[in-house]
């Protein structure tokens, strides 16, 4: 079971595993893959050096807290960790994060439909259609949000304790939850809805026995669990409190809602997508087409097994669970066809009433419990279809049929990768700024704008990683207002008053990448730079130029001096 989806993985991402310990997937269009790359190596190094200090990562100097700014991956890097001791690599931790998500996620779903009921080739497909969707395929960039393994195995521990109500189900569900919130908090939210969602239909099933459950342990479990997240929830209670504008608004939520034409584009990265361009975008939740037609046969009731479909009819919670996650993911108003319509939705009550809710900006990622809640109901569907060819048709020739449509619609292209340096052969100037002190805070320019991240940006954020300077303005899933005015401000660069700014926030090394500018800006900007008393020339490395940053009482003096030039590193800009 485990080595055959492990084969899968390797084969619907070549050619990563060619590439493990130096490349990293990414489209080349988001800016997340070295961002995370970033955020695992600066866990790493923090856990080693200075575990009570992991939250306040070396961007947006001179702001606390800044690891609060997106999903902290904690725990990706606590599973990562033997691979980084071995590998010394941070490629490698992430790619060996990248597969274990898929065939772990397969194997959790795997024994979520075995203890439904489901057969063991009816629950391995149910496993291979939710670990290898179309759906996961779109976000490939995301290295935290492939993480969907403990969504199934908290769903089924949770209908292992209301099938015999044992404290020791209960403390592996609490377990889940307590490592999804280490994981990534989104999930944990989507775990968290999963489980209410469990129990409120065991009871209007009438399921429940209030009465057979442990209290004192349960309240024990409970008070555990509470203990071991509040290390990663204080922060962010903290910046919540601190800054107004860490809630993001509904008008974020409806923009990075579902659409529900969402449901049915293919992702752009699937080989299909070329036959049909119509039905492709770049925001994919189709689940597949056999995941889809399963799941409508599997969700028509058919009787599995003795214990746990009869107990809590767990096919009717699935149902409510796709159907509940389907329509959250359509955020606080509806969306059809890239058309608002002015229908409130539920999610918007969520918003109000769930603690934390409303730190997240993306309801469409709820379509995670869309596609599992249809994985299952699949393994369902499966087993209504073989008992109907029963006879007509050998079972193993429907199961070989079913697998190679499944992989035919979320077979993607050959997997894209970048590079990631290593202390070696980064840029000449970051090779520069390790013979520096490192308690001199860099601005690195042109900086964004606004939201306007690039991969350019995360990647000069990953180097800090080897130059060791804290950085002004970073990549991350957050800005502060503060940071958005100082990224308007930094815009007029070097005018006084985006001088000013820098200064301000404490920079004493400001990096031009000249290259980055058209070309009829950069001479300009040069001879505007030197004529600036406060920035004195440094070094310079091909396009790349350094300048302190001269306190504001400083004398200016008669003359600029000539720029240094080094050519002591490797050639060339990175």
């Amino acid at each position: 079971m485990l080595p055959g989806y492990l084969l899968a993985a390797v084969l619907f991402t070549w050619p990563l595993a060619a590439n493990f310990a130096s490349a990293i997937p990414s489209s080349r269009v988001a800016f997340d893959p070295p961002m995370q790359a970033f955020l695992l190596g600066w866990d790493w190094r923090a856990l080693h050096t200075g575990p009570l200090a992991v939250f306040n990562a070396p961007i947006f100097h001179p702001e606390p807290n800044t690891l609060t700014y997106m999903d902290h991956l904690l725990g990706e890097t606590f599973l990562s960790s033997p691979v980084l001791a071995i590998f010394r690599s941070i490629p490698a931790a992430y790619n060996f994060l990248f597969l274990f998500s898929f065939v772990v996620s397969a194997w959790a779903v795997y024994r979520l439909a075995r203890f439904c009921g489901a057969s063991r080739p009816g629950s391995y497909l149910a496993g291979f259609l939710y670990a290898f969707s179309p759906y996961r395929f779109a976000n490939l960039d995301l290295l935290n949000q492939l993480q969907t393994e403990f969504l199934p195995l908290g769903i089924l521990f949770a209908a292992k304790f209301l099938r015999k109500y044992r404290a020791r189900d209960l403390a592996a569900l609490a377990g889940c939850l307590v490592v999804q919130v280490y994981f990534g908090w989104y999930y944990a939210y989507y775990l968290a809805i999963a489980i209410g969602l469990l129990l409120a239909y065991a009871l209007l099933t009438r399921s429940f026995a209030a009465d057979r459950v442990p209290l004192w342990k349960t309240g024990s479990i409970a008070a555990a669990a509470l203990l071991l997240i509040l290390p990663v929830a204080l922060p962010y209670i903290q910046e919540h409190r601190l800054l107004p504008e860490f809630r993001r608004t509904l008008g974020e939520s409806a923009l990075y809602s579902a659409d529900v034409t969402d449901y049915l584009k293919l992702n752009r990265n699937a080989v299909l997508a070329g036959f049909l361009p119509i039905a492709t975008g770049g925001q994919s939740y189709w689940p597949g087409l056999v995941t889809l037609l399963l799941g409508a046969v599997g969700s028509r009731g058919t009787r599995l097994g003795q214990n746990s479909v009869e107990q809590l009819r767990l096919q009717g919670y699935f149902l409510a669970l796709t159907g509940t996650a389907f329509v959250l993911s359509l955020g606080p108003i509806l969306h059809v066809a890239g058309a608002r319509i002015w229908i409130p939705l539920p999610y918007a009550a969520l918003y109000y009433l769930m603690p934390g809710f409303s730190g997240m900006r993306a309801p469409a990622r709820l379509a995670c419990l869309v596609l599992l809640g249809l994985a299952v109901l699949a393994s369902f569907g499966y087993e209504r279809v073989k008992k109907r060819i029963d006879g007509k048709i050998a079972w193993p020739a429907l199961a070989s049929v079913l697998f190679v449509l499944s992989i035919v619609f979320a077979w993607p292209h050959r997997l894209s990768l970048v590079e990631l340096p290593t202390k070696e052969n980064i840029p000449t100037v970051n090779a520069w700024l390790v013979e520096r002190p490192r308690s001199e805070p860099v601005l690195e320019l042109p900086a964004p704008y606004a939201d306007a991240e690039s991969e350019t940006h995360a990647m000069r954020q990953f180097y800090l990683l080897h130059d060791g300077h804290p950085r002004l303005d970073g990549t991350s899933g957050f800005v502060s207002r503060r940071y958005r005015e100082f990224r308007s401000r930094i815009q007029r660069f070097p005018d006084e008053d985006a001088v000013g700014a820098a200064s301000v926030l404490g920079a004493k090394l400001i990096i031009v990448h000249f290259g980055d500018y058209p070309e009829a800006e950069r001479d300009p900007l040069r001879w505007r730079i030197h004529g600036e008393r406060r920035l004195v020339p440094l070094a310079e490395f091909g396009s790349d130029a350094v300048f302190e940053l001269e306190p504001e009482d400083v004398t200016p003096p008669a003359a600029p001096p000539s720029p240094k030039t080094s050519s002591a590193r490797s050639p060339g800009i990175r």
